[in-house]
């Protein structure tokens, strides 16, 4: 009898590959080896595996072994509870029958990366990665020599262990690992793209497939409807447009070709409309604005100018901010806070440039321009009387926007500069809460900021002056000054006449929010109404506006209404009372020697 080492040997010898092959390859598989269903190459890091695999019904999970389930290879979290895959290779061709047993993971004869079948006792592929474009000649053909399972969770074929000769990241799933790709090949025409799974117990291709199109940016779509777009994350590159996620790049200004650099900005959940928030060029804007030769307005940190896109109809508004320091302050503070959002009664932010020392916002052009140019005709001879029904929709539009932006966003945003020049309207007279320059934020774990001192006269609140930290009550005080001013068709800062009772000779100045609070504890509200309006206006709603703006404007922020409060109040669906005089506003009363009503 033989010994038996020479029996084991022979036994070895007379053994199919497959029965043995589920011995463990570390990383990485070599021409010549096999893997079995029950085997798996695992990265050298350990985040990731590669293997077969089959969905539970519940939850996807690496299920006891069961042949006669489907089965599919694929790579997966190795270090997470959850079983979660990143790649699949069969997705529509599952392995079904109990011949999985007989099914092989391996480098064929052509080079390719194949599931091998040995079922009916002749080899049947199942997959193969089909590589394309191989080096070939007529003396020396490239082929594959491993296959390796990088850190990354990239599976890559290799040629010499250097050569890539396929790989895993030009063809994802449903997941993106960093490094992936999306796009398109210039040189093959194939488009990278993340298709979702049919469900959690069936990974084949399902109805929804991500993409990067030449014309549209980075696209949601049904795969069979490829005209129903859901979402797009870019937008058209033109002559004239960048896609957001280039200028996202980091681009070296000086490298032939790349003209754009990321500025920094922290543009995390932008989600605009049909093409998002662009960058663009500056010559592109020296175009669109004619050489910025028509001058919209001005202010402290730039000029605005108007213009129009040379591939479309739309008409913009292009603000030109200063070089300076506080100018590119501004600068990140626009893109920071209203690049994010989008609300009816915000101003959209259409794109920027920051391409070298230029620092320009670009939004949607505002055909009636600011609301100061309608209340007080100094500011424009030319501009019509706004309604008295067309106030009470700015105002209650402004307060809506304001509401959105202090409880609704991502972050708190503090405006910290409300006043009628910043209050834009539309054609319709839709208000639009504008230039967010001066902006701060609030995380929301916290409920009031420290900052620097900021806004404009007038429209400041007592805390603005004392240097404690802030809160959205700000914006309430400037609120309720400015819905002083939309009543009475006048600045809050000029002066009212007021005749003292014990001597008609004797002449004292008013403060206006004074006299308003005077006039309303009086019940004489008709003579705080803009005299423009002759007379036609809502007694109620004035009514209404004038206690709202009283409360606004109290020293003590604690006694403020929040702007979720003041909408409520405006629409009609919480009533208020009569606000006390603002011991400051007292103080100035006395001063003065005029009467007070307290």
């Amino acid at each position: 009898m033989p010994p038996l080492y020479i029996l084991l040997g022979l036994l070895l010898l007379h053994t199919p590959l497959w029965c043995f092959s589920a011995a463990a390859y570390g990383d990485s598989l070599a021409a010549g080896q096999a893997l079995a269903v029950d085997g798996k190459l695992v990265s050298r890091n350990g985040k990731f595996a590669l293997g077969f695999f089959q969905p539970a019904a519940s939850n996807i999970s690496k299920s006891s072994y069961n042949a006669t389930s489907s089965w599919y290879l694929g790579i997966w979290s190795n270090k997470i509870p959850v079983f979660t895959t990143v790649w699949i290779a069969n997705r529509d061709q599952p392995i079904t029958n109990p011949s999985v047993n007989l099914t092989q993971l391996k480098i064929s004869s052509d080079g390719n990366f194949v599931i091998v079948n040995h079922a009916a006792k002749t080899e049947s592929v199942v997959w193969s990665s089909h590589i394309v474009n191989r080096k070939t000649s007529s003396k020396n053909t490239t082929t594959a020599s491993a296959v390796v399972l990088l850190n990354s969770g990239n599976l890559a074929l290799l040629a010499n262990r250097q050569e890539m000769l396929w790989q895993t990241f030009d063809y994802p799933t449903d997941i993106r690992l960093p490094g992936a790709k999306l796009g398109r090949n210039k040189v093959t025409g194939f488009s990278h793209q993340y298709i979702s799974k049919k469900s959690l117990i069936d990974p084949g291709f399902g109805s929804y497939s991500i993409e990067l199109k030449d014309t549209s940016g980075i696209v949601l779509m049904r795969r069979n409807n490829p005209l129903v777009k859901y979402q797009t994350y870019a937008t058209t590159e033109s002559s004239s447009l960048i896609p957001i996620l280039k200028s996202l790049l980091d681009l070296n200004p000086r490298t032939k070709g790349n003209k754009f650099k990321w500025c920094g900005l922290p543009l995390y959940g932008n989600q605009g409309s049909a093409g998002g928030i662009i960058a663009f060029r500056y010559t592109d804007l020296v175009s669109a604005t004619k050489n910025f030769s028509e001058k919209l307005g001005g202010g402290g940190f730039g000029s605005v100018y108007k213009g129009m896109l040379s591939d479309s109809t739309i008409t913009i508004a292009v603000k030109k901010l200063d070089g300076d320091r506080q100018g590119e302050k501004q600068f990140r503070a626009e893109v920071s806070s209203i690049g994010l959002i989008q609300h009816i009664n915000l101003v959209k932010l259409i794109g920027f440039c920051c391409e070298g020392d230029h620092r320009l916002l670009v939004y949607e052009h505002m055909f009636n321009g600011s609301l100061d140019g309608h209340l007080f005709k100094k500011s424009n001879v030319d501009a019509a009387v706004l309604s008295w029904n067309t106030r009470y929709q700015i105002t209650l539009g402004v307060a809506r926007g304001l509401s959105y932006l202090h409880q609704s966003c991502r972050e708190c945003i503090i405006h910290c500069d409300i006043k009628p020049e910043n209050i834009l309207l539309d054609a319709s007279f839709v208000p639009k809460v504008a230039d967010f320059g001066l902006a701060a934020f609030v995380g929301r774990d916290f409920s009031r900021i420290l900052t620097s001192f900021r806004g404009t006269a007038g429209y400041l609140a007592p805390e603005w002056l004392t240097g404690v930290a802030i809160t959205p009550k700000v914006d309430v005080y400037g609120f309720g000054m400015v819905l002083l001013e939309v009543i009475s068709g006048r600045r809050n800062s000029s002066s009212e006449e007021s005749y003292n009772t014990s001597s008609s000779s004797n002449q004292n100045v008013i403060y206006f929010p004074v006299q308003a609070i005077n006039k309303l504890h009086g019940g004489d509200l008709k003579s705080l109404v803009d005299p423009q309006l002759h007379g036609d206006f809502n007694l109620e709603e004035a009514e209404r506006v004038c206690k709202v703006a009283g409360w606004c404007i109290q020293d003590n922020e604690l006694d403020r209404p929040t702007m979720g409060e003041v909408v409520r109040v405006l629409e009609g669906q919480q009533e208020i009372d009569v606000p006390p005089m603002p011991r400051l506003l007292a103080a100035v009363t006395e001063q003065s020697g005029a009467p007070t009503l307290m």
